[in-house]
């Protein structure tokens, strides 16, 4: 992994981040609802989380896991793990300035594995999941939920994003025939991959809140215009690639991923 791809959470970028996420606790509620339904962990669970940046999901696991389980929390950028220490320290919590490509757990070990929004930026994703198939305990499963090629998010990031992001975005979407063949190639058996549809949404009390959430987590410093310029073209490209919907005094960002299921 070279040192900018290393850096590119960093700095600005991570403190961006983390201002995004403590200002607006609730945006990404249906995310955590995801985690539940699908990754589903139970107390005394072995769980790793990669691509975890700042911490999102480690108090949900903490709490279903219990103190005798184990979360091994994973994140290239030294800066965004820094933010999660501040806010939790649970024993069963362990955390290691890594990727995925160089996960060096013991094999067979982890009863699940948990990334969201993370393994596109994983520079070499056939290794990745070589180490997640290695990593998982036979009857074992991972969750990644990520962007695909093709849908409304992935034309957000390869033109607001990749443009005006603090670190660009230079990546690597999946298609669902590769995801799939990174899985067998890894070897994992093709009746147990599964990908399905997460239609879920980012929850705002206003207009402006959306804008200025996508504006900071994303770092798109690099808008003209001074920061309340920003967050405007901000709003309105959300508006015009992936689609706002106003109900019942709240404004629902359309956030459509996919996640791919596998069982060792």
């Amino acid at each position: 992994m070279t040192e900018a791809k290393l850096a590119e959470f960093d700095g600005e970028r991570a403190k961006l981040y983390e201002e995004a996420i403590s200002e607006y606790p609730d945006a990404r509620k249906e995310d955590i609802e995801i985690l539940k339904k699908l990754l589903n962990p139970q107390l005394n669970e072995r769980i790793i989380g990669f691509g975890e940046g700042n911490g999102y999901f480690c108090q949900t696991i903490a709490e279903k896991i219990g103190k005798n389980g184990m979360y091994l929390v994973l994140d290239p950028s030294e800066d965004q793990l820094k933010n999660l220490k501040k806010r939790i320290n649970l024993p069963q919590i362990e955390i290691k300035k890594l990727g995925a490509e160089e996960i060096n757990t013991l094999p067979n070990y982890f009863d699940k594995i948990w990334s969201f929004g993370a393994f596109h930026h994983c520079p070499n994703q056939t290794r990745a999941m070589k180490k997640i198939y290695n990593s998982l305990k036979k009857g074992g499963i991972a969750v990644i939920c990520d962007v695909f090629q093709g849908g409304n998010l992935a034309k957000h990031f390869d033109t607001q994003v990749a443009r005006y992001c603090i670190t660009g975005h230079e990546v690597k979407f999946l298609s669902e025939e590769f995801a799939k063949t990174l899985c067998l190639l890894a070897g994992f058996k093709e009746s147990n991959i599964k990908i399905i549809n997460l239609p879920q949404k980012w929850i705002f009390n206003s207009e402006e809140d959306l804008g200025r959430f996508i504006y900071k987590i994303h770092a798109l410093t690099l808008l003209p215009g001074d920061e309340k310029e920003k967050i405007r073209k901000t709003l309105e490209e959300c508006k015009k690639i992936l689609g706002i919907q106003l109900k019942d005094n709240k404004y629902y960002l359309n956030w459509d991923m996919k996640a791919l299921i596998v069982k060792k």
